[in-house]
């Protein structure tokens, strides 16, 4: 066993970590656009914000067990690792930076009014929902990467084609969801 396989290892179990954590903020997402009254989409609010908290912990695991391997048997000018240190550190400014804003808008929003208007439509913002989409993108296009290591434009191309797909994937979470049958509540237009 070398210092390598451990770390290789830390690697890992901070990337399943941050899938976890990002499959079940989503889940509670997608629970909380449902939400009926304001005590639901709290509830479902609360939950997101003790999941966020592995984040951090998951970021310092994949940084430094990865720092420490580049240093050890790669370089930092290898196109594989710079593509995937530039998609973490996307991943890391729109969590806390775009979803972690709007979700401090929505928790107020919903704390001083209720479930109206503004916050139905803060539960469906374009911009938080594509920085939600574009992380669970990039993870998989980050594992792709780091195990394939493509050259300068494989890596880029896995990259940009990851965020194109994310910016796909979260139009229909832009517009108000379906009740009923499908029709849409006049009031969320």
């Amino acid at each position: 066993m070398t210092t390598y396989a451990i770390a290789l290892f830390l690697h890992l179990a901070a990337l399943l970590l941050a899938t976890v954590a990002a499959t079940r903020t989503t889940s509670l997402t997608l629970a909380l656009r449902a939400a009926e009254d304001a005590d639901c989409a709290l509830a479902q609010m609360r939950a997101i914000e003790r999941t966020v908290k592995l984040f951090p912990l998951a970021t310092l695991g994949l940084v430094a067990s990865g720092a420490y391997m580049t240093h050890a048997a790669w370089s930092w000018a290898d196109p594989w690792i710079a593509a995937s240190a530039l998609a973490l550190g996307l991943i890391v400014v729109l969590g806390p930076g775009v979803e972690g804003s709007r979700n401090r808008a929505l928790r107020s929003e919903l704390e001083a009014v209720g479930l109206g208007p503004r916050a139905r439509r803060l539960m469906r913002d374009p911009i938080a929902w594509s920085a939600k989409m574009i992380t669970l993108t990039l993870i998989p296009a980050i594992v792709f990467v780091m195990t394939v290591k493509p050259e300068e434009l494989g890596a880029s191309a896995t990259i940009a084609g990851a965020i194109a797909l994310a910016l796909i994937a979260a139009l229909p979470f832009w517009r108000p969801r379906a009740e009923g049958g499908g029709a849409i509540v006049a009031n969320e237009l």
